[in-house]
């Protein structure tokens, strides 16, 4: 568990942070367990996520100067730079303007081994250019401790964001919702660190509740009733050690070859779906869109026949072979899928014990066996690592009291 607020004050002193600090706000988010949907938010679909105890916690005084600095207390055990410095100057180009979010990714993923620091003082860049504020007063210091493990596919970038987001817009005397919080959040991983991920994470680290699970429609943000856990289930994520990360190659392409499926559909039908994918049907989709979306397509043939794809935070590499059936299938069926097991969730109150909810359950966990079959198969993702735990799983089975 994290040390609590005074302990990250004074050890971050005691390393030359917040000498110049009249005052230091610091605030928490938490990690995230992905228990249904997952990828399939940026195409519109339900998810359903559950925050975690394991969390991000960020202190940010201000400074008398334009410096900005941020500590991390973790970064070096990963290999990287525990401190990165810039100036609120370095904010701006020469005539004074905010430098374009394409050139403010430039300058944060300069060193790789400061890059880490976009996730956190890419708030400064994102409150300019969205109009939260003109311009700060003055440089802040910024310090980090966390006990989420890095690249396991918890969001351990969206709990640093929130956390950050949350702590500089108290230093500063901005008021923000919660949601609004969120939506900044993803611009800061989307725009300033480049990674193409959907909101659901950040909402969860920014909006979630303690022993309920969190339903959110991703179309683009709502928030839905959030569900009590009963007492005779619990929701356990184990580590696989298979490091991941939204910025990654394979996360991208998948991305990359859901949108251009539903550019074509777009293209060639377009249908009243509001830029959905999740608005199809499966049923639908089999009968009417599939036969017309090619298995394989090369991104050169792509842009030639379409341009490029709605999508606004991925291009199409000419170069590549992309799957573009399969990919833009798989948020189509894990909406449906999500749907379900939000509503046998939402049904599981009636009963008073694990025996009593057995049937149902048993429903609950083949969604989530076939949401693992689709994320690898469909969506070409997932590892052997987590192939294996799932193979396990199902050996113990419901007599064991693993449903899923």
């Amino acid at each position: 568990m994290l040390r609590g607020m005074s302990e990250l004050i004074s050890e971050a002193r005691d390393r030359g942070w917040f000498r110049s600090s009249r005052e230091v706000f610091v605030a928490r988010a938490p990690a995230r367990l992905d228990v249904m949907g997952g990828i399939a938010d940026y195409s519109g679909s339900h998810v359903l996520e559950m925050p975690l105890d394991r969390g991000v916690l960020v202190g940010c005084g201000r400074r008398s100067d334009d410096k900005l600095r941020v500590l991390s207390f973790e970064a070096e055990k990963e290999g990287l730079k525990p401190r990165v410095e810039m100036s609120l100057s370095d904010l701006f180009d020469r005539s004074g303007s905010p430098r374009s979010y394409d050139e403010l990714r430039k300058l944060f993923s300069r060193d790789p081994l400061a890059r880490w620091a976009g996730y956190v003082l890419g708030a400064f860049p994102v409150l300019i250019h969205e109009g939260i504020v003109k311009e700060f007063p003055c440089g802040a210091d910024v310090a980090v401790r966390s006990d989420v493990p890095m690249g396991v596919g918890i969001a351990s970038s969206a709990a640093l964001e929130v956390a950050s987001m949350f702590a500089i817009a108290a230093c500063f005397g901005i008021e923000l919702e919660p949601i609004r919080i969120a939506r900044l959040c993803q611009i800061v991983e989307n725009r300033i660190v480049g990674a193409p991920c959907g909101i659901m994470d950040q909402i969860t680290s920014a909006l979630g509740e303690k022993d309920k699970l969190i339903p959110i429609l991703c179309q683009p943000d709502k928030l839905l009733e959030p569900i009590e856990i009963p007492d005779f289930i619990r929701f356990v994520g184990v580590s696989s050690k298979a490091k991941r990360s939204t910025a990654g190659e394979a996360y991208t392409e998948t991305r990359t070859a859901t949108f251009m499926g539903l550019t074509i559909i777009i293209r060639r039908f377009n249908p009243p779906i509001n830029g959905y994918l999740c608005n199809i049907s499966p049923q639908e989709f089999r009968s009417k869109f599939a036969p017309a979306l090619p298995l394989r397509m090369k991104g050169e043939e792509f842009l030639r026949i379409y341009g490029d794809t709605v999508d606004t935070v991925t291009r199409v590499d000419p170069r590549k072979t992309y799957r573009v059936r399969s990919c833009a299938e798989h948020p189509i069926y894990e909406n449906h899928r999500v749907k379900r097991f939000i509503g046998i969730m939402r049904g599981l109150s009636r009963f008073d014990t694990a025996r009593e909810a057995r049937s149902e359950l048993i429903k609950a966990g083949r969604l989530m066996y076939a949401s693992h079959w689709s994320y690898k198969y469909r969506a070409g993702l997932g590892s052997r690592e987590v192939d294996l735990i799932v193979k396990k799983a199902r050996e113990l089975g419901v007599e064991r009291g693993i449903y899923g």
